[in-house]
């Protein structure tokens, strides 16, 4: 039992690990800068800054998973810690080039609308989603609810300044693909 409270611990530094990984894999093969958060501003800067401390605080919680959690919670849990990593990964892949943390201004080399994007615009979000889900059941503590509900209101934030510097960028091809794929894999509407 003690392996499966692990495994949001591990899904968590496996999409940490992969990121790092991933940016500096596109750093070097294009030389474009990936880490837009460094340099956002506004809406972008708090979002940003509220993103990474939950995250923070969603390992952490993962670290400290309770062991009085029921079985098929901790089993449920597992489930949505590999399946989130999973999603998170293979869309990193999937962006390629366009992969980027936060957005800049002129900075859209294109928007991704192949593999797990054509089912939800935003699947890394998800996959994060899924992973601090998996935190928050194993740690059996509402101050990671609470660091989960900021982590999906600055996941929400941030994806609707993603779209409007996709939509500014890219017009009405990126406004015919947000009338077809929904932001969160059928939830959130198509708009």
């Amino acid at each position: 039992m003690v392996g499966f409270h692990s495994i949001p611990l591990l899904a968590r530094l496996a999409i940490i690990v992969a990121t790092l990984v991933r940016g500096i894999a596109i750093r070097r093969a294009t030389g474009d800068r990936p880490w837009a958060f460094a340099s956002a501003k506004g809406v972008q800067r708090i979002a940003g800054g509220s993103f990474a401390l939950s995250v923070a605080g969603l390992l952490v919680a993962a670290a400290l998973a309770q062991e009085g959690v029921p079985i098929a919670w901790v089993i449920l849990a597992a489930s949505f810690a590999l399946l989130g990593a999973a999603i998170v990964i293979f869309a990193q892949v999937q962006m390629g080039r366009a992969w980027r943390i936060g957005v800049r201004a002129g900075d859209a080399p294109l928007f991704v609308s192949h593999g797990l994007f054509r089912f939800s615009r935003n699947p890394i979000f998800v996959g994060m989603i899924l992973v601090g889900m998996a935190a928050a059941i194993v740690s059996a503590t509402w101050w990671v609810w609470l660091a989960l509900g900021v982590f999906v209101m600055s996941c929400a934030a941030q994806v609707r300044i993603e779209e409007a510097h996709l939509e500014a960028s890219f017009g009405e091809p990126y406004r015919a693909f947000r009338k077809q794929v929904p932001r969160w894999f059928g939830l959130g509407g198509k708009r």
